[in-house]
């Protein structure tokens, strides 16, 4: 498939998402609504495929190889893994052991830089998401 069709695909993509949202409530009494995420994914995704659309075409395509599939995989199966430990562990929680566990898997770091980061990031966006922006999030275990 070339480049640009998937750029017209994905930009179809975006352009249907964000036309979706906006029959979603923009907000609630609390703060932003469930429009918000998926009208600027749909920004974002269309955007790309604008990208792809108008990029030079280049021929040489090159295949990663088995342990960059390996990686996708495990990638894929920690994202499951965060989405099914959301609900019993919590946000804070299942966040930080996604960042962590995530941050060990893209590059080979220390695990205390791992560690360190994962967990800075993961209050960083407890504190956008809960204070900020006042999106309820599962407490789970520490039921915040």
């Amino acid at each position: 498939m070339s480049a640009r069709l998937s750029g017209l695909i994905v930009t179809g993509l975006g352009v249907a998402a964000c036309i979706l949202a906006r029959r979603l409530p923009a907000q609630t009494g609390f703060g932003l609504g469930p429009a918000f995420l998926p009208f600027w994914t749909g920004m974002v995704l269309a955007a790309c495929g604008l990208w792809l659309c108008t990029r030079p075409v280049d021929a040489d395509v090159s295949w990663p190889t088995s342990r960059g599939f390996g990686r996708a995989a495990s990638g894929f199966i920690l994202l499951l893994l965060y989405t099914l430990t959301l609900e019993p562990l919590g946000y804070l929680m299942s966040t930080a052991i996604f960042l962590v566990v995530g941050i060990l898997l893209l590059e080979p770091v220390r695990p205390t830089r791992a560690i360190f980061f994962g967990l800075a990031s993961a209050a960083f966006l407890f504190i956008v998401f809960r204070v900020w922006l006042r999106i309820p999030l599962p407490g789970g275990v520490l039921s915040w």
